[in-house]
Parts: structure tokens; sequence; C-alpha cells
């Protein structure tokens, strides 16, 4: 892995694990056990764990529900991760140089 993989192999991993320590607590505040919450959103209990322990493959949009029936909304899930400079991204051509697709 070169530099920026590195970096953004860190930066997704630090999302993951506040995003994961973040439903952890909301479950827990709302005294809800894994498998509660599991039966309630329909995701698995093995799920669940790798969702609170920041695993960055768990599947966005399962992850989103689960917020979602937390009570958690977007804005509350982005302010859980630590604020992170911008990424360096390439110029992008000018729209009437793009091709259509």
């Amino acid at each position: 892995m070169n530099g920026q993989d590195n970096t953004l192999h860190r930066r997704a991993s630090q999302a993951a694990r506040a995003f994961g320590s973040l439903v952890r607590r909301r479950r827990q505040g709302l005294r809800l056990r894994q498998d509660q919450l599991a039966l309630a959103t329909g995701v698995g209990r093995r799920f669940l764990i790798d969702l609170e322990a920041g695993k960055m493959s768990c599947q966005l949009g399962l992850s989103l529900v689960v917020a979602e029936a937390l009570g958690l909304r977007p804005g509350d899930v982005l302010a859980a991760g630590e604020a992170a400079a911008p990424l360096d991204l390439p110029d992008l051509p000018d729209e009437d140089e793009q091709p259509d697709g």
C-alpha cells in the first residue's frame, strides 16, 4: 500500500469505529440487547457485533437501517466521526468535456 492508500484505510477505519461506537452507545442507552435489535431490524446478531466493533466491510444500507431504527439521523452519524481535512482530489474536466453517459 502506498501512503495515500494507508491514509484512506486509516480514515475509513476511524469512521467505521466511530459509527460502531455510536450505534453501541445508542443501543445500550435504549437498554436493548443485540439480539433484540437484530430481530427488530431484520439483520443478524453477527452483523451487529461486527458493526459495533467498527468492521469496515459492513454493508452501508444495513448499517443505516440499524441507525434509523435506533433513532439516529444522518447528522448524528456524521458528527460521530472526527472532523478530518478533506482529501486532495484531482481536478475533474469541465462538464462540456465529459462524454455523455
